[in-house]
């Protein structure tokens, strides 16, 4: 199978394509693969960790797919010349399971919380009618027990799952994904941080406008002041510089 076009952003290859025709991939893929394939949805928070943090940036070169999931990467992206589009984490997730439905994938759910998972389930279930989710967990907060990681790849192994959709939250998820590539079974993990919360229900969701204007971050910590004023402080402001200091 063809891979998906990338563009450099700080030596970082992010996707570049439509969200129909990323999601049609990723739903092949995940029918096709015989090894773990690694997708990442790359905000600024994001890409600022992959910067600034030798250990976390190393382990994100294991990502098969790092999708731009904020506008000021697109627009980085279109600058440079490339026809980017923003693959949103949450709505990655529609487009997949929309396309899957054809083609038999069967998800599994981990991570959230056990209120977001139902709440999910039954939003989703009417939208997409025949799609199987095989599975979900999940984990306790906080340190897991020994032994915890191990026992989350025997739960997806055992489900037969093809897209398995994590939850975790940044930067834990990621770190998560690409410490166990090695015991994870075959199929397509995506790191997709609040998306259950999103189509739950649980969340407040930016409109279409502030989203396509770069500006949801500002509207997340209009929400959630206390979580997100430092992350938005440390992370963006970092971005701000490292696009000044190495001319972009």
């Amino acid at each position: 199978m063809q891979s998906l076009p990338r563009q450099s952003i700080f030596s970082i290859p992010y996707v570049v394509a439509e969200l129909a025709t990323a999601g049609q991939h990723l739903a092949e893929l995940a029918v096709t693969t015989q090894e773990p394939q690694l997708v990442a949805h790359s905000d600024v928070h994001v890409l600022s960790r992959m910067l600034h943090e030798p250990a976390y940036g190393e382990g994100m070169k294991s990502f098969h797919y790092i999708c731009p999931d904020g506008m000021p990467i697109v627009w980085l992206m279109r600058r440079k010349g490339a026809a980017a589009h923003r693959l949103y984490g949450p709505d990655m997730m529609e487009t997949v399971w929309d396309c899957g439905r054809a083609l038999g994938v069967k998800h599994y759910l981990l991570g959230g919380s056990e209120e977001a998972v139902r709440l999910l389930r039954e939003k989703f279930a009417p939208r997409f009618p025949g799609v199987e989710i095989v599975g979900h967990y999940c984990p306790p907060m906080g340190q897991w027990p020994e032994g915890e990681s191990e026992a989350i790849c025997r739960r997806i192994a055992e489900s037969g799952a093809n897209c398995v959709w994590v939850a975790l939250g940044c930067p834990k998820q990621e770190q998560w994904l690409f410490s166990n590539l090695q015991q994870l079974p075959p199929a397509v993990y995506f790191g997709v941080g609040a998306a259950f919360n999103f189509h739950a229900g649980l969340v407040s969701q930016a409109p279409l406008w502030v989203r396509s204007h770069g500006l949801e971050w500002l509207y997340r910590l209009c929400c959630e002041p206390r979580r997100l004023f430092k992350r938005y402080l440390v992370h963006n402001s970092r971005f701000l510089w490292y696009c000044l200091t190495r001319k972009i």
